[in-house]
C-alpha cells in the first residue's frame, strides 16, 4: 500500500532512488527488530517521504543527449555484441532471414499489385464485362464483350469521356518472304492510344489509327522485321481470315509486363468494319449485339461511381434490348470492372492474357507468409533479449547505482535495437541483391535490382527498420531498465514470472505460424499432385500439336491439301495418328451457340462450347463413346449430325446416353441436328474450371490446331519430318508447335509457383523460429546449470536431463500445433474451394506437420541440452 502511495506521487526515476533506500532500511529492521514492527517503519517512513512532495515538481533532469552520448551508447552497444557474439549472430542472422523473406515477398506483392497502374487514367479506366442469364442462371460471364456497347454507353451515359474496344486475334505477319506467326495482335479503335498511356514513339497519336489498311507496332517488332525504329509510312503483309497489306503508321515503346492486355500489333478499327459491311452500309462490329469478342473499355469522367454507373446503364440498357429479352428468354449485363482489378480478381472467359492471371488469394496468402515471418524475427530478438535479462541484470544495477536514469537506459537498450536492425537489413539487403535472379527462376517471378532505385522501395524498408527496432527493442528495453539495483547487488534477482509467460507465448506464436506454413505446404503439394494424376479423360502423352496454316495461294484447294498432308503424315511410321480440329484440350473455347432440343421452347436454350473436329479426332485422343458411333468418311450425311459430351445430355435433360442417340437438336436457334454419339466428359481446361457441356460438330478442314500422336520416343527425328512435310505443303507458313502435355499443364504454373514460394518461406519460418528456440535453450540450460549439477549428482543420467530440458519447449510445440491446426483448415479449405476437383483435408496433414516441427524443435534444442547435459557436476555445483 506504501509502495502504492509513492507511485502515485514521484516519477519513476525519483520512485527508484526513494524504494530503494526505503527497502534497505526495511532489510536491516526485519533482521533487528522483526517483520511487525519493520513494516511499521516502513510504512512510517513512506508517509513521512511525502513532506518532500515538492521534489516531484522539479524540473526534469535534462539528459545529455549530445553526439558524444549518442556515440557512448553506440560503442557500449558493439562491446555488449562483441561480448555476446553466438547471441548477437543469432539475433542478426535471424532478423536479417526475416527481413530478406519480406523484402523477396513484398517486391512479389508490390508487382502483383501494380498491374495497369502505370495509366494516368487508372483511377477512372474500366472494362465492361459481358454476362448473360437465362433465366435464373449465369451462362456467359466474359471478359469480352459485343461491338456496340462501347459506342452505346458513349452515346447514353454523359459520365463516358470516351471508349476503345480491342478485338484480339493471331496470324502470320510476312515482309520480304519472312515469315512469323504472331499472337499479340490486337484491332483497336482510335481511342485507344488516347486512353491507355503506351508511348508514342513515331507517328501522329491524332491520325496513327484512324484510317483502313494501317497498322500501329511496337519498339520490338519493328526492330524485329527492319532492325529500326523509324519505320513509319512500310508495309507488313497480315494473313490470316483478314489478308490486308497493311502500312505502319506509329510505333509505340514496348507494353510494360505489369499490364493486362499486351500487344504487338494494333490494326485500325475501320479495317475490320471494311471486312464486315453489310449492304445497307452498316458494320457488324460497330452494331452487333451478340458477338462477344471485343475487349471493351470506357474512361469515366472523375467522380464517377460505377456501381450508379451500372444500376443506371440498366435501364437504359432495357430500353433498348428489352423487347429481345423478352422475346429471346435472356438477359445481358455489362458491369463495370476496374482495370487495375483485372490482374488479381478476374477469372472470366476471353481474358487477354489468361496464362499470366494472377490469384488474388495467393498474393494474400503470401503478404500474410511475410508478416508471419517478419514478426518470427521480431519475437527472436525480444525472447533472446528477455532471455539475457539476468545476465544483465548487475550491469543495470551498477549503472543505476552510478547515477544512471531509467530513461538513459531504455535509450541505451533502444540503441542496441536500432544497431543490431540496422546490421541485419544491411545482411538482408545483400541476401535480396544476391539472390533475385535465383528467386526468379524458382517462382517464374521478373523481379528486377532496379527496384532498389525507387523511392518508395527505400521508404518502405525505412518504415518497417523503424517499426521492427522499436516493436523488437521497446519491451526488452522497460524490462532491462526496471530492475531495482538493491535486488540485483544482494544477488536477489529472480525470473519475473510474467517475463517467463511473455516468453512462452511468444514461442506458441512462432511455432503455430511454422506449424500453419508446414501443413499449407502440404496440402499445396497434395492438391497439385492431385491435380497433375487426376484423370482428365483424355491421352494427351506423346502428342505433338501444329498450328495449322495461315498462308494459302488459293483457298478452294485447301481441303485436298490438308488431306493430302495428313496422309502423308500417317505414312510415317514414327506418327500413329493425326487429326485436325478448332481446339485442343488445354485451350479456352470461344465458339458458343445457344442450344436446345428441337421440339423445345426458347426458355430451354443453354450455351454449348464447339469443337470442331474430324473423324480421327476421338480416335486419336482416346476419349470414350458412352452410346453411338464416331464420325465416319462413309456416312455423307454427317455433316447434319453432331457428337455431345454428357454434360451437354443433362443440360438437355436427356437421362441416358442411349436415350440421347436420335434426339433432334437446334444450335444456334436455325442449325438442326441428329445426335449420333454421346462422349464421357473430359477436361478441356484446368481443375479450376467446370466442365462445360460441348458439341462437337464435323468440321474436316479446320485449320486451327493439328494434332500428331507420335508412337517413337526420337521426338527430335519426328519433329524434322513433320516440319519437312509441313513445308512441302504449306510454303510460307511458319511451322509452330508444342507438345500438348507441356501445353496443358501450364494452366498449373500459377499453383506450381505458389507452392515453391509457400515451401521456399515456410522454409525460412522454420529456420528463425529454430533459431530462436536454440538460442532461449541455451540461455535456460544456462540458468539450470546448478540443478543440472545437483540432478547429476543425485544419480540423473544424461537421457534424463536432456528430457528435463526438452520438455518445456515441447509442451510449447504441442500447444502451437492445437492452436494453428483450426487455423490452418479454414484458410486453406477456402483456398481449395477455388478447384472444381479438389482433395480432403485429411487428419494425415496435422499429424506431418506436428512431427515435423516437434523433430525440427528436438534438433534445435537437442545439441544445446545434450552438451549442458555432459557437462562435470562438479563445475555446474561452483556456478555463480
Amino acid at each position: 500500500m506504501a509502495e502504492k502511495l509513492l507511485r502515485l506521487i514521484y516519477d519513476d526515476e525519483l520512485l527508484d532512488d526513494i524504494l530503494g533506500d526505503l527497502q534497505e532500511m526495511f532489510q536491516d529492521r526485519v533482521e533487528s527488530k522483526g517483520l511487525v514492527k519493520a513494516r511499521l517503519h516502513y510504512f512510517k517512513d513512506a508517509f513521512l517521504s511525502i513532506r518532500n512532495y515538492d521534489l516531484r515538481r522539479k524540473r526534469k533532469v535534462r539528459y545529455n543527449n549530445s553526439i558524444p552520448m549518442l556515440k557512448n551508447y553506440i560503442k557500449t552497444t558493439f562491446r555488449t555484441l562483441s561480448k555476446n557474439r553466438v547471441y548477437s549472430a543469432l539475433n542478426i542472422f535471424g532478423l536479417a532471414l526475416g527481413i530478406a523473406a519480406c523484402l523477396f515477398i513484398s517486391q512479389y506483392v508490390s508487382y502483383e499489385y501494380s498491374y495497369d497502374k502505370f495509366h494516368s487514367n487508372h483511377e477512372n479506366l474500366y472494362r465492361v464485362k459481358y454476362m448473360v442469364y437465362r433465366g435464373e442462371d449465369l451462362q456467359i460471364n466474359c471478359a469480352a464483350a459485343v461491338p456496340r456497347v462501347g459506342p452505346f454507353m458513349k452515346e447514353n451515359m454523359p459520365e463516358v469521356v470516351d471508349f476503345a474496344r480491342a478485338y484480339p486475334m493471331s496470324g502470320v505477319i510476312e515482309r520480304d518472304n519472312i515469315q512469323f506467326r504472331e499472337n499479340r495482335i490486337q484491332i483497336a479503335d482510335p481511342a485507344f492510344l488516347k486512353i491507355f498511356d503506351y508511348p508514342l514513339i513515331h507517328g501522329d497519336l491524332e491520325t496513327a489509327l484512324s484510317e483502313p489498311n494501317t497498322v500501329v507496332i511496337t519498339e520490338s517488332i519493328a526492330n524485329k522485321y527492319f532492325g529500326r525504329t523509324d519505320v513509319v509510312g512500310e508495309t507488313l503483309n497480315l494473313y490470316t481470315w483478314i489478308e490486308k497489306t497493311l502500312e505502319i503508321t506509329g510505333v509505340t515503346a514496348d507494353v510494360p509486363e505489369n499490364s493486362h492486355l499486351k500487344y504487338n500489333f494494333l490494326i485500325s478499327y475501320e479495317t475490320l468494319n471494311n471486312q464486315t459491311r453489310n449492304d445497307d452500309g452498316t458494320a457488324s462490329s460497330e452494331t452487333a449485339w451478340g458477338w462477344y469478342d471485343f475487349n471493351t473499355y470506357v474512361l469515366l469522367e472523375d467522380g464517377a461511381d460505377p456501381k450508379a454507373f451500372d444500376e443506371k446503364f440498366e435501364e437504359v440498357l432495357y430500353a433498348e434490348r428489352g423487347e429481345d429479352f423478352e422475346k429471346y428468354n435472356f438477359r445481358s449485363d455489362f458491369p463495370l470492372q476496374p482495370i487495375t482489378d483485372i490482374h488479381l480478381y478476374s477469372n472470366l472467359l476471353q481474358e487477354s492474357e489468361p496464362a499470366e492471371q494472377g490469384d488474388g488469394d495467393t498474393v494474400f496468402f503470401l503478404a500474410i507468409i511475410a508478416a508471419f515471418i517478419l514478426i518470427i524475427a521480431w519475437i527472436n530478438y525480444i525472447n533472446l533479449s528477455t532471455a539475457k535479462s539476468l545476465e544483465r541484470a548487475k550491469e543495470v544495477g551498477v549503472r543505476k547505482s552510478m547515477g544512471a536514469y531509467k530513461r538513459q537506459l531504455v535509450n541505451q537498450f533502444l540503441t542496441e535495437s536500432f544497431v543490431l536492425n540496422f546490421l541485419a537489413l544491411s545482411l538482408a539487403v545483400i541476401l535480396v541483391v544476391i539472390t533475385t535472379p535465383f528467386f526468379n527462376q524458382l517462382i517464374d517471378a521478373d523481379l528486377s535490382r532496379a527496384f532498389f532505385l525507387e523511392p518508395n522501395f527505400w521508404l518502405a524498408v525505412l518504415g518497417v527498420y523503424v517499426l521492427g527496432s522499436f516493436l523488437s527493442g521497446l519491451y526488452p528495453a522497460f524490462i532491462l531498465s526496471s530492475f531495482r539495483p538493491i535486488q540485483v547487488l544482494k544477488g536477489k534477482m529472480t525470473t519475473n514470472k510474467s517475463g517467463i509467460l511473455l516468453r512462452r507465448a511468444l514461442v506458441v506464436f512462432q511455432f503455430a505460424a511454422s506449424v500453419t506454413l508446414i501443413a499449407g505446404t502440404i496440402i499445396v503439394y497434395q492438391q497439385l499432385s492431385h491435380m497433375k494424376k487426376l484423370d482428365v479423360g483424355f491421352d494427351m502423352t506423346d502428342t505433338m500439336v501444329m498450328r495449322g496454316p495461315e498462308v494459302f495461294a488459293v483457298d478452294s484447294l485447301f481441303g485436298n491439301a490438308l488431306n493430302a498432308f495428313e496422309n502423308e503424315l500417317k505414312s510415317n511410321p514414327n506418327i500413329e495418328a493425326v487429326t485436325n480440329s478448332s481446339n485442343v484440350p488445354g485451350d479456352e473455347i470461344f465458339w458458343t451457340r445457344g442450344m436446345r432440343k428441337q421440339e423445345d421452347t426458347r426458355e430451354k436454350n443453354f450455351t454449348v462450347y464447339l469443337v470442331g473436329v474430324d473423324q480421327d479426332y476421338f480416335p486419336t485422343y482416346d476419349i470414350e463413346f458412352l452410346a453411338g458411333r464416331n464420325y465416319d468418311k462413309s456416312f455423307t450425311t454427317d455433316t447434319a449430325n453432331v457428337i455431345i459430351n454428357k454434360a451437354t445430355m443433362e443440360y438437355l435433360n436427356i437421362q441416358t446416353p442411349d436415350e440421347a442417340i436420335g434426339q433432334r437438336v437446334l444450335i444456334g436457334g436455325r442449325d438442326k441436328r441428329t445426335i449420333i454419339g454421346v462422349v464421357d466428359n473430359y477436361r478441356q481446361q484446368s481443375v479450376k474450371n467446370s466442365i462445360n457441356p460441348l458439341v462437337f460438330p464435323l468440321t474436316e478442314n479446320s485449320a486451327s490446331f493439328i494434332s500428331v500422336k507420335l508412337n517413337t520416343d526420337d521426338f527430335q527425328a519426328a519433329y524434322e519430318e513433320s516440319k519437312a512435310t509441313f513445308d512441302q505443303f504449306f510454303p510460307g507458313n511458319p511451322f509452330d508447335t508444342f507438345f500438348l502435355d507441356e501445353f496443358y499443364n501450364k494452366q498449373y504454373a500459377n499453383e506450381q509457383n505458389f507452392s515453391r514460394a509457400f515451401t521456399l518461406f515456410a522454409f525460412f519460418a522454420i529456420i528463425v523460429a529454430c533459431l530462436g528456440l536454440f538460442g532461449l535453450t541455451s540461455f535456460t540450460a544456462l540458468q539450470r546449470t546448478k540443478e543440472i549439477g545437483i540432478r547429476k549428482v543425485l544419480g540423473a543420467d544424461i537421457s534424463q536431463i536432456v528430457m528435463i530440458l526438452s520438455k518445456e519447449f515441447l509442451i510449447l510445440v504441442a500447444i502451437a500445433n492445437v492452436i494453428s491446426w483450426p487455423i490452418v483448415y479454414f484458410l486453406m479449405d477456402g483456398w481449395l474451394d477455388n478447384f472444381t476437383s479438389r482433395i480432403t483435408i485429411g487428419v494425415s496433414v496435422f499429424l506431418i506437420a506436428a512431427i515435423m516441427v516437434v523433430i525440427i524443435a528436438l534438433i534445435a534444442v537437442g545439441n544445446k541440452t545434450l552438451s549442458i547435459a555432459k557437462t562435470n557436476p562438479v563445475k555446474a555445483l561452483r556456478y555463480e
